[in-house]
């Protein structure tokens, strides 16, 4: 393993996060596609309206990448979610 430096790992973190988030969003977005294609045939042998489209999720944010960068860090840095907010607000 090589020994990075604190830029290179919080830089790997954020590739970490977005990467997490993104396959949340894909799955989420291919489970909603699916259900509706299962509706619209239902539907379709039914002879009922076919069902609108429904609304993919949203796409992670930057503030959203960053803050799963910050969980990610302070589990590896063993710091609990309740310390990191008693700093915040000391």
């Amino acid at each position: 393993m090589s020994n990075l430096t604190p830029f290179e790992i919080r830089l790997e973190l954020l590739k970490m996060a977005k990467e997490l988030l993104l396959e949340d969003f894909n799955s989420s977005k291919e489970r909603l596609i699916n259900e509706w294609q299962v509706k619209v045939e239902s539907a379709k042998l039914n002879g009922q309206a076919i069902p609108e489209h429904p609304a993919f999720p949203t796409y992670p944010t930057e503030n959203e990448i960053i803050n799963k960068a910050q969980a990610l860090n302070g589990f590896v840095s063993n710091i609990t979610a309740e310390k990191s907010q008693s700093k915040k607000t000391a």
